[in-house]
Protein backbone atom coordinates (compact mmCIF):
# COMPACT_ATOMS: atom_id res chain seq x y z
CA UNK A 1 0.00 0.00 0.00
CA UNK A 2 2.72 2.26 0.70
CA UNK A 3 4.37 1.57 -2.46
CA UNK A 4 1.35 2.16 -4.39
CA UNK A 5 0.59 5.51 -2.61
CA UNK A 6 4.43 6.77 -3.47
CA UNK A 7 4.00 5.81 -6.89
CA UNK A 8 0.84 7.39 -7.06
CA UNK A 9 2.45 10.40 -6.11
CA UNK A 10 5.03 10.44 -8.31
CA UNK A 11 2.41 9.57 -11.19
CA UNK A 12 0.73 13.13 -10.10
CA UNK A 13 3.47 15.14 -9.78
CA UNK A 14 4.69 13.80 -13.76
CA UNK A 15 1.01 14.63 -14.84
CA UNK A 16 1.58 18.89 -13.09
CA UNK A 17 5.03 18.71 -14.66
CA UNK A 18 3.91 17.39 -17.88
CA UNK A 19 0.96 19.95 -17.87
CA UNK A 20 3.22 22.98 -16.96
CA UNK A 21 5.53 21.67 -19.57
CA UNK A 22 2.69 21.83 -22.30
CA UNK A 23 1.56 25.17 -20.88
CA UNK A 24 5.07 26.93 -21.14
CA UNK A 25 4.76 25.67 -25.13
CA UNK A 26 1.93 27.09 -25.79
CA UNK A 27 2.83 30.41 -23.87
CA UNK A 28 5.79 30.18 -26.18
CA UNK A 29 3.82 29.28 -29.43
CA UNK A 30 1.63 32.33 -28.28
CA UNK A 31 4.77 34.91 -27.92
CA UNK A 32 6.21 33.19 -30.99
CA UNK A 33 2.88 33.81 -33.38
CA UNK A 34 2.91 37.29 -31.72
CA UNK A 35 6.23 38.43 -32.72
CA UNK A 36 6.05 37.20 -36.02
CA UNK A 37 2.62 38.28 -37.16
CA UNK A 38 2.52 39.80 -40.67
CA UNK A 39 1.83 43.28 -40.99
CA UNK A 40 -0.57 44.50 -44.06
CA UNK A 41 0.80 46.25 -46.97
CA UNK A 42 0.47 49.75 -46.87
CA UNK A 43 -1.46 49.92 -50.49
CA UNK A 44 -1.44 47.79 -53.72
CA UNK A 45 1.45 50.45 -55.20
CA UNK A 46 5.15 50.86 -54.02
CA UNK A 47 6.50 53.76 -55.34
CA UNK A 48 10.59 53.35 -55.24
CA UNK A 49 12.98 56.73 -55.68
CA UNK A 50 15.57 56.89 -58.40
CA UNK A 51 17.24 60.89 -58.43
CA UNK A 52 19.07 59.87 -61.59
CA UNK A 53 16.00 59.23 -63.32
CA UNK A 54 13.53 61.92 -62.23
CA UNK A 55 12.55 64.21 -64.90
CA UNK A 56 11.75 66.95 -61.71
CA UNK A 57 13.46 66.89 -57.92
CA UNK A 58 12.53 63.71 -55.64
CA UNK A 59 10.63 66.26 -52.99
CA UNK A 60 8.70 67.30 -56.22
CA UNK A 61 7.92 63.75 -57.80
CA UNK A 62 7.23 62.30 -54.28
CA UNK A 63 4.91 65.47 -53.31
CA UNK A 64 2.58 65.05 -56.11
CA UNK A 65 2.96 61.33 -55.93
CA UNK A 66 1.02 60.89 -52.08
CA UNK A 67 -1.37 63.82 -53.73
CA UNK A 68 -2.31 61.28 -56.11
CA UNK A 69 -2.67 58.32 -53.25
CA UNK A 70 0.66 57.24 -53.13
CA UNK A 71 0.58 55.95 -49.69
CA UNK A 72 3.99 53.69 -49.48
CA UNK A 73 7.47 54.84 -50.46
CA UNK A 74 10.57 53.62 -50.77
CA UNK A 75 13.73 55.75 -50.87
CA UNK A 76 16.31 52.93 -52.53
CA UNK A 77 19.25 55.34 -54.03
CA UNK A 78 21.65 52.14 -53.55
CA UNK A 79 24.86 54.58 -54.45
CA UNK A 80 24.41 57.11 -51.54
CA UNK A 81 26.40 56.48 -48.07
CA UNK A 82 24.72 57.02 -45.48
CA UNK A 83 24.92 60.26 -44.27
CA UNK A 84 23.92 61.43 -47.73
CA UNK A 85 20.93 59.09 -47.63
CA UNK A 86 19.39 59.89 -44.29
CA UNK A 87 20.16 63.94 -45.10
CA UNK A 88 17.86 62.93 -48.53
CA UNK A 89 15.35 61.31 -46.65
CA UNK A 90 14.87 64.36 -44.37
CA UNK A 91 14.36 66.49 -47.19
CA UNK A 92 11.89 63.93 -48.79
CA UNK A 93 9.99 63.50 -45.72
CA UNK A 94 9.48 67.22 -44.99
CA UNK A 95 8.66 67.51 -48.57
CA UNK A 96 5.95 65.47 -48.28
CA UNK A 97 4.70 65.76 -44.79
CA UNK A 98 1.73 63.35 -45.00
CA UNK A 99 0.85 61.47 -42.07
CA UNK A 100 -0.79 58.36 -44.04
CA UNK A 101 2.21 57.65 -46.30
CA UNK A 102 4.66 54.50 -45.16
CA UNK A 103 8.20 55.09 -45.57
CA UNK A 104 10.16 52.25 -46.50
CA UNK A 105 13.68 52.78 -46.03
CA UNK A 106 17.21 51.11 -45.13
CA UNK A 107 18.21 48.96 -42.21
CA UNK A 108 20.82 51.16 -41.23
CA UNK A 109 19.16 54.50 -41.31
CA UNK A 110 15.79 53.33 -39.50
CA UNK A 111 17.15 54.41 -36.05
CA UNK A 112 18.13 57.66 -36.75
CA UNK A 113 15.21 58.68 -38.66
CA UNK A 114 12.64 56.89 -36.12
CA UNK A 115 14.53 59.57 -33.54
CA UNK A 116 14.15 62.41 -35.75
CA UNK A 117 10.45 61.45 -36.80
CA UNK A 118 8.95 59.65 -34.02
CA UNK A 119 5.56 60.28 -35.65
CA UNK A 120 6.71 58.48 -38.56
CA UNK A 121 5.18 55.23 -40.25
CA UNK A 122 8.36 53.53 -40.96
CA UNK A 123 9.39 50.38 -42.62
CA UNK A 124 13.08 48.55 -43.77
CA UNK A 125 13.43 46.96 -47.00
CA UNK A 126 16.31 44.75 -47.06
CA UNK A 127 18.06 44.13 -50.48
CA UNK A 128 18.92 40.67 -51.27
CA UNK A 129 22.46 41.02 -49.87
CA UNK A 130 21.75 42.37 -46.14
CA UNK A 131 21.09 40.20 -43.03
CA UNK A 132 17.71 39.07 -41.53
CA UNK A 133 16.67 42.18 -39.44
CA UNK A 134 17.28 42.21 -35.87
CA UNK A 135 15.91 45.10 -34.89
CA UNK A 136 14.23 46.60 -31.96
CA UNK A 137 10.67 46.97 -33.18
CA UNK A 138 9.23 43.85 -35.17
CA UNK A 139 5.94 45.06 -35.47
CA UNK A 140 7.56 47.21 -38.59
CA UNK A 141 6.62 46.67 -42.37
CA UNK A 142 9.86 44.34 -43.24
CA UNK A 143 10.65 43.40 -47.16
CA UNK A 144 13.11 41.52 -48.69
CA UNK A 145 14.41 42.47 -52.70
CA UNK A 146 14.66 38.52 -54.72
CA UNK A 147 15.14 37.85 -57.66
CA UNK A 148 14.34 34.32 -58.45
CA UNK A 149 11.26 32.39 -57.43
CA UNK A 150 13.18 30.10 -55.38
CA UNK A 151 15.35 32.88 -53.08
CA UNK A 152 11.81 33.96 -51.30
CA UNK A 153 12.02 30.72 -49.25
CA UNK A 154 15.16 30.58 -47.82
CA UNK A 155 14.88 30.09 -43.56
CA UNK A 156 17.30 33.39 -43.03
CA UNK A 157 14.61 35.27 -44.91
CA UNK A 158 11.58 34.37 -43.55
CA UNK A 159 11.23 37.75 -40.99
CA UNK A 160 9.76 38.96 -43.84
CA UNK A 161 6.36 40.38 -44.32
CA UNK A 162 6.65 40.26 -48.08
CA UNK A 163 9.06 40.01 -51.18
CA UNK A 164 9.75 42.39 -53.84
CA UNK A 165 10.15 40.02 -56.93
CA UNK A 166 11.91 41.85 -59.98
CA UNK A 167 12.81 42.03 -62.65
CA UNK A 168 9.15 40.95 -63.93
CA UNK A 169 9.72 42.82 -67.17
CA UNK A 170 12.41 44.92 -69.05
CA UNK A 171 13.27 47.69 -67.48
CA UNK A 172 15.94 50.32 -68.19
CA UNK A 173 16.51 50.15 -64.53
CA UNK A 174 18.47 46.91 -65.15
CA UNK A 175 19.30 46.95 -69.13
CA UNK A 176 21.59 43.84 -68.64
CA UNK A 177 19.20 41.86 -66.65
CA UNK A 178 17.28 39.03 -67.70
CA UNK A 179 13.31 39.42 -67.13
CA UNK A 180 12.03 36.45 -65.00
CA UNK A 181 8.58 36.79 -66.44
CA UNK A 182 4.77 36.40 -65.72
CA UNK A 183 5.25 32.76 -64.83
CA UNK A 184 8.23 33.06 -62.65
CA UNK A 185 6.32 35.63 -60.79
CA UNK A 186 3.52 33.53 -60.38
CA UNK A 187 5.80 30.82 -59.12
CA UNK A 188 7.39 32.87 -56.89
CA UNK A 189 3.84 33.84 -55.07
CA UNK A 190 3.04 29.65 -55.53
CA UNK A 191 6.59 29.23 -53.32
CA UNK A 192 5.82 31.65 -50.78
CA UNK A 193 3.57 32.16 -47.94
CA UNK A 194 3.93 36.00 -47.31
CA UNK A 195 2.76 38.65 -50.23
CA UNK A 196 4.82 39.00 -53.21
CA UNK A 197 4.99 42.64 -54.41
CA UNK A 198 6.22 43.28 -58.43
CA UNK A 199 8.54 44.87 -60.11
CA UNK A 200 10.57 45.86 -63.10
CA UNK A 201 8.66 47.13 -66.04
CA UNK A 202 4.93 46.97 -64.57
CA UNK A 203 3.23 49.65 -66.81
CA UNK A 204 -0.18 50.90 -66.43
CA UNK A 205 -1.16 48.60 -68.74
CA UNK A 206 0.48 45.73 -66.88
CA UNK A 207 -0.43 45.47 -64.05
CA UNK A 208 -3.39 43.25 -64.31
CA UNK A 209 -1.03 40.43 -65.75
CA UNK A 210 0.78 40.95 -62.39
CA UNK A 211 -2.69 40.68 -60.46
CA UNK A 212 -3.56 37.53 -62.14
CA UNK A 213 -0.56 35.77 -61.75
CA UNK A 214 -1.00 36.09 -57.70
CA UNK A 215 0.83 39.46 -56.44
CA UNK A 216 -0.14 41.69 -53.72
CA UNK A 217 0.97 45.17 -55.25
CA UNK A 218 2.92 46.59 -57.61
CA UNK A 219 6.04 48.29 -57.57
CA UNK A 220 6.80 51.32 -59.90
CA UNK A 221 9.79 53.17 -60.45
CA UNK A 222 10.34 54.73 -63.60
CA UNK A 223 7.01 54.98 -64.69
CA UNK A 224 7.02 57.33 -61.81
CA UNK A 225 10.27 58.90 -61.49
CA UNK A 226 10.53 59.90 -65.26
CA UNK A 227 6.76 61.31 -65.99
CA UNK A 228 6.03 64.95 -66.02
CA UNK A 229 2.28 63.84 -64.25
CA UNK A 230 3.52 61.99 -61.21
CA UNK A 231 -0.25 62.36 -59.36
CA UNK A 232 -2.12 61.35 -62.50
CA UNK A 233 0.57 58.47 -63.14
CA UNK A 234 -0.53 56.97 -59.76
CA UNK A 235 -4.32 57.57 -60.31
CA UNK A 236 -3.16 55.17 -63.27
CA UNK A 237 -1.81 52.65 -61.59
CA UNK A 238 -4.01 52.80 -58.45
CA UNK A 239 -7.40 52.49 -60.98
CA UNK A 240 -5.12 49.82 -62.94
CA UNK A 241 -5.13 47.67 -59.47
CA UNK A 242 -8.83 48.14 -58.59
CA UNK A 243 -10.06 47.23 -62.22
CA UNK A 244 -7.81 44.62 -62.32
CA UNK A 245 -9.66 43.00 -58.66
CA UNK A 246 -12.99 43.69 -59.73
CA UNK A 247 -15.44 41.12 -60.50
CA UNK A 248 -15.53 40.01 -64.34
CA UNK A 249 -18.71 40.43 -65.92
Amino acid sequence: MVLHGHTSMREHEHEQEHEQEQEHEQEQEQEHGAEHEPVPLPSSLLVITDRHRAIEPLTSVLLEAARGGARWLRVREPDLELFAYVTLCHELIESVSQARVVWSVRPQAYAILRTAHPELRLAVHLTSRDAAWAGPDRSLLIGRSVHEASSAIEPAWQNADYVLFAPVFETACKPNATPAGVPALGECVRRNTCPVVALGGVTVDRVEACRDAGASAVAVCGGIMETAEPAQRVRAYLEAWAQSTSPRV
